[in-house]
């Protein structure tokens, strides 16, 4: 089980000299969530190439344990097909800043209409306290449970329930 130490910033525009290294377009699905646990699974677009994985995360804040396998389409239909609900749809910019490695969201049917987010992760905790954000950066919302991909689910999928 790997550690994924990492911290989220809401993004009100993208600055024009941001370097894209890859694209993908993501569909995630919730098969299972606590406010400290959760189980997905992801569709993944890259290049005109299809992947699936399931990714099992627990624990709370910048810091949670993380496991993560491919699996085949066939299982990722079945899984999701059952529960008839709409998948988180992102797009997932990998940009470079300062020599480091970036995860920009564009999300496409959040609640929050416009809703774009930037990742960062880190080796330690050590790391994550000494960062710097650029200054374009706009809120933290790390701690923030509003902004965590398994309640922007579930907000998508109230909002479905509601009509």
């Amino acid at each position: 089980m790997a550690k994924e130490i990492e911290c989220k910033y809401l993004l009100s525009h993208l600055p024009d000299d941001l370097v894209i290294t890859r694209t993908q377009e993501i569909d995630q699905t919730y098969l299972a969530s606590t406010d400290h646990e959760s189980l997905r699974v992801r569709r993944l677009l890259s290049n005109g190439e299809e992947s699936f994985t399931m990714t099992h995360k627990a624990g709370k804040g910048i810091s949670r344990d993380e496991t993560e396998f491919q699996i085949g389409r066939e299982l990722y239909e079945q899984l999701t097909e059952r529960l008839h609900v709409i998948p988180l749809r992102k797009t997932r910019h990998k940009v470079q800043l300062d020599g480091r490695s970036y995860d920009l969201d564009i999300y496409h049917n959040t609640v929050q209409h416009g809703l774009i987010t930037i990742e960062i992760e880190f080796d330690s905790e050590a790391d994550y306290h000494a960062y710097q954000a650029p200054s374009w950066f706009g809120e933290d919302v790390t701690e923030q449970g509003t902004y965590v991909n398994s309640q922007l689910w579930q907000d998508i999928q109230e909002q479905a329930k509601q009509g």
